[in-house]
């Protein structure tokens, strides 16, 4: 069956003008103006634990003692893992034994010296020989305080041979076993604060002023809504990504384990005056604009058809799915032509069927 154009075209009388064309039905919906639009961005981040640590000795030595296991709870201050400190222990019995005798010694020192401050007043001693015996006393104080220091060292190192959990956490990995000779610094083991869940989410610099520390947004995850309050704006700038991290408190009933995903929508408003269309109703202009088709009012007695199609220029300034936001030579409560573009061309004479409502957003 040949469309009322293609006959036209066909008949022999010539070319015809629209006007000529028998009225085809178009759906319009009526322009609405509008004073700006939202821009709604989502943004996936993932959740992860406030601290997450691997934790190790600060010195080297052989692995004696590894108190968890994995999927363990500890508390903070806890000792979770030890190293062979018989060697250290040794070490410590000869500094004692060397300290005692450096005080014993100075004992000696300071009653001699005693005693010689008493012989001067008599003419027993000579000067020299009282400050021979100050300046022994004053030596073996210092020896003292040097033999101290270095039983003190040794107690440290005792000390830092214990791994203490540094807050309340979860053993998640086991990374070193009994007798394992370690160097400084290697982890032992990998602990998960016990804690409520924290989540990051990297959203562009624009999206991010958008959200402030301590207000509420809703996140999803796994498909649920959640509450979630704004911690912190990060303000760097990712080399990479060129996003903001904004870093969020879930709450501890979220269900949510680290590693999970969770997505976050910000609107943002744009003060533009203009119109939101269907993208349908849209075909490309010159020099980057686009037109669409609004239906016009026919006089009364004009036979079937009611309007007339005009052409009207506009820049879109905005997408969003199947709508366009719109600015250029349209008018409040003009007719857009929402679908059918390639049926219909400029002047041709129409019927309409309005759809109300969908221009609004």
């Amino acid at each position: 069956m040949l469309l009322p154009a293609a006959v036209c075209l066909l008949a022999a009388s010539g070319p015809c003008l629209a006007t000529d064309l028998a009225p085809v039905p178009v759906r319009v919906e009526p322009a609405q103006r509008r004073d700006g639009y939202s821009i709604e961005r989502e943004f996936v981040g993932q959740v992860e634990a406030a601290r997450r640590s691997q934790v190790g000795f600060e010195l080297p030595g052989r692995l004696a003692e590894v108190r968890v296991e994995e999927g363990d709870s500890v508390t903070s201050g806890s000792v979770i893992a030890r190293l062979d400190v018989d060697r250290l222990a040794a070490r410590r019995a000869e500094l004692r034994a060397a300290l005692a005798q450096t005080r014993a010694d100075l004992a000696l020192a300071t009653a001699t010296r005693q005693r010689v401050e008493e012989a001067i007043d008599f003419n027993g001693v000579s000067l020299q020989e009282v400050d021979e015996a100050r300046e022994r006393e004053r030596a073996l104080a210092a020896t003292v305080r040097l033999a101290e220091a270095r039983v003190a060292t040794i107690d440290v190192d005792i000390e830092k041979s214990a791994v203490r959990a540094p807050y309340d956490a979860i053993v998640v990995r086991r990374l070193a076993d009994e007798g394992q000779v370690l160097s400084a610094g290697q982890p032992v083991l990998e602990l998960l604060e016990d804690a409520p869940l924290e989540a990051r989410i990297g959203v562009s610099g624009d999206a991010a002023g958008v959200v402030r520390p301590g207000e509420d947004v809703d996140v999803l995850a796994s498909g649920r809504p959640i509450s979630a309050r704004v911690r912190a704006v990060l303000p760097v700038r990712d080399e990479a990504a060129r996003t903001m991290d904004v870093i969020l408190e879930l709450p501890p009933d979220a269900g949510l384990i680290p590693g999970d995903l969770v997505r976050m929508r910000l609107g943002r408003q744009r003060r533009a005056p203009g119109f939101w269309v269907p993208v349908g109703a849209l075909t490309e202009a010159s020099r980057g604009l686009w037109s669409l088709y609004v239906a016009e009012p026919l006089e009364a007695g004009n036979g079937p058809a009611t309007h007339r199609l005009a052409r009207r220029v506009v820049q879109v300034i905005h997408t969003d799915d199947d709508r366009a936001y719109v600015s250029g030579t349209l008018s409040s409560g003009d007719a857009v032509v929402t679908d059918g573009l390639q049926r219909v061309v400029p002047g041709q004479q129409v019927t309409i069927q309005r759809t109300p409502g969908r221009a609004s957003q």
